[in-house]
C-alpha cells in the first residue's frame, strides 16, 4: 500500500511539473495557442489554474459558433455568451473575428445582436473577418468595408450587401475574398466592392443564384493571382478579365460577351479549370480561342464538356499551342477523335492525358463513322508528346466504338515512352473480349502496361 501511495504521489508531482512547464510559457505564446481554438473552449481554460484564469480576456482572436439551429432559447444563451465575452475582454483591439450564426426569432433581436457584434469587431486592427449566416437573408453593415487593415474577408450563406458607389469602399490591404453559397448576390454591388480592393490576390465566388433571367457581368481586379467562380444555379456570369498576375483560374457556368472582354495578359496562369458556355447572343468561338491563346503558359488544364462543345461549334478550329502543358483532362459530350489529336499536336511536352465522356445516356452506344467524331484524314505526323513525353493515359467511359478503339491502337503504337494506359467503363458488355482485343494491339513502348477499370468515373 505504501508503494502504491508513493507511486501516485510521484505521478502527481510529474503532472505538477508538466503543469508548471506550461504555466511558465510567455503570455504571447499562450495567446497564440488559444487563437486556434473556438472561443468557448478558450473561456473554459480559465478553470485549469490561476495562471489561466484571466488569459482568455487578453485575446484578440475570436471564433464564435452558434449551435442553436434556429432555436430561440438556445440563440438567447448564445447571445448572452458572446456579449459577455466581448464586454469582459481587456484588449480593446480585435485582430480576427469569426462568426457562424443561425437566424432566430424575434428577427429584430437577432439582427440587432449580429449587427452589434460586427460593429464591435470593425476597426483599424481587424485583419481577418469570417461570417456565415444560416437562414433568412442578413444585410451586412457597410462599415465592414472600411477596415483599412483587413487582409482576409469571407462571407458565406445568406448575406446581402447593397452598395451605391465606390466611395463607400476602403479596403486597401485586402488580399483574400471568399463569397460562398450566396443566394442573392447583387453583381452591381460586387463590382463596386471589387473596385475598392486594389491589391486583391485571391477571389472565390460560389453562388447558388445568379442571373435567372439574364447574364450578369463581373469585372475582376487586375491584381488577382487566383480566381475561382462557380455558379450552380441560374443563367451564369459574363466575365471581364485582364489579370497579368493571375496564376490559377477556375470558371464554371461562365461565358464572355465578346473577345474584347478578355485581356491578353494571362500568360502567367499555370493552372486552369474551364467549364464555359457560348454566349446566347453569339455563337462565335473566338472569345474562347482568345482566352486559350492568352493562357499560353499553362501547365495544368481541364476542359469540361460545355467548353469542348463550344470548341466543336467552330467550322475551322485553330487551337493555340501550349508549350508548357504537362497535364490535360478533357471531357466530351461524345468522343471526338479528330479534336483530341488536334489538341495533342499542340501540346508537345504533355505527360498526362485523362479523357472522359459527358453524355447523359452512357448506355446508348453508337458507332458513328462521321468525320465529326473520327478522322477525316488520318494524320501524317505523330504528335511530339507521344514520341517523347506522354507517359500516362487514363481513358475513362470507354464505350467500345471504332473511333475510341482507333485512338487506343494509335497511342499504344506511337507512344514511345508510354508507361500506363488505363481504360475504364462501367457498362461494357463483354469486358474479357475487350481486354484480349486491346492487349493484343502492338505497342511502341516496351514498358507500357494496359490496365482495365470497369468502375472508372471522372
Amino acid at each position: 500500500m505504501k508503494a502504491k501511495r508513493r507511486l501516485k504521489a510521484e505521478e502527481k508531482n510529474e503532472d505538477d511539473d508538466i503543469d508548471d512547464r506550461i504555466s511558465t510559457l510567455p503570455d504571447a505564446l499562450l495567446r497564440h495557442i488559444l487563437s486556434f481554438l473556438p472561443t468557448d473552449t478558450c473561456v473554459r481554460t480559465s478553470l485549469i489554474s490561476r495562471r489561466w484564469r484571466y488569459l482568455w480576456k487578453t485575446l484578440q482572436v475570436f471564433d464564435f459558433h452558434d449551435y442553436s439551429q434556429h432555436n430561440a432559447e438556445l440563440f438567447m444563451s448564445f447571445t448572452v455568451f458572446v456579449n459577455a465575452v466581448l464586454a469582459l475582454r481587456s484588449s480593446p483591439h480585435i485582430r480576427k473575428f469569426c462568426l457562424l450564426c443561425y437566424d432566430s426569432e424575434p428577427k429584430t433581436f437577432y439582427t440587432h445582436s449580429v449587427n452589434a457584434w460586427i460593429r464591435t469587431a470593425v476597426g483599424p486592427h481587424l485583419q481577418e473577418f469570417h461570417l456565415r449566416i444560416e437562414g433568412d437573408d442578413f444585410t451586412l453593415p457597410i462599415t465592414l468595408f472600411s477596415c483599412s487593415n483587413l487582409l482576409s474577408l469571407s462571407l458565406d450563406g445568406c448575406i446581402e450587401f447593397e452598395l451605391q458607389d465606390s466611395s463607400e469602399i476602403c479596403l486597401p490591404s485586402l488580399k483574400v475574398m471568399k463569397l460562398g453559397y450566396n443566394y442573392s448576390l447583387d453583381m452591381n454591388s460586387l463590382n463596386i466592392l471589387l473596385s475598392g480592393c486594389p491589391i486583391l490576390e485571391t477571389l472565390e465566388i460560389l453562388s447558388l443564384g445568379l442571373g435567372y433571367d439574364e447574364l450578369v457581368s463581373l469585372r475582376v481586379p487586375s491584381s488577382l493571382k487566383s480566381l475561382k467562380i462557380t455558379v450552380e444555379v441560374g443563367y451564369g456570369i459574363c466575365l471581364e478579365i485582364d489579370a497579368p498576375a493571375l496564376k490559377y483560374l477556375s470558371l464554371a457556368a461562365v461565358t464572355f460577351l465578346n473577345a474584347a472582354t478578355i485581356g491578353e495578359n494571362l500568360h502567367n496562369v499555370e493552372e486552369a479549370d474551364l467549364d464555359l458556355f457560348s454566349h446566347p447572343d453569339s455563337e462565335s468561338v473566338e472569345p474562347l480561342l482568345k482566352l486559350l491563346r492568352a493562357l499560353s503558359g499553362l501547365k495544368h488544364l481541364e476542359l469540361h464538356s460545355p467548353t469542348t462543345q463550344w470548341l466543336f461549334s467552330s467550322p475551322i478550329l485553330d487551337i493555340p499551342e501550349f508549350h508548357y502543358l504537362v497535364y490535360l483532362k478533357v471531357s466530351f459530350p461524345s468522343f471526338n477523335l479528330s479534336f483530341l489529336f488536334d489538341v495533342l499536336q499542340k501540346c508537345p511536352v504533355l505527360q498526362t492525358l485523362i479523357t472522359y465522356d459527358d453524355q447523359e445516356d452512357p448506355t446508348s452506344v453508337t458507332d458513328d463513322p462521321s468525320p465529326s467524331h473520327g478522322w477525316a484524314v488520318k494524320p501524317k505526323n505523330v504528335p511530339n508528346c507521344l514520341i517523347s513525353h506522354l507517359t500516362f493515359i487514363d481513358f475513362q467511359d470507354y464505350e467500345g466504338n471504332s473511333h475510341e478503339l482507333e485512338f487506343i491502337a494509335y497511342v499504344l503504337l506511337n507512344g514511345l515512352v508510354l508507361k500506363t494506359m488505363l481504360i475504364g467503363g462501367c457498362w461494357m458488355d463483354q469486358p474479357e473480349e475487350l481486354e484480349k482485343k486491346i492487349s493484343d494491339l502492338p505497342r511502341g513502348s516496351a514498358i507500357c502496361q494496359v490496365k482495365f477499370d470497369y468502375d472508372a468515373s471522372p
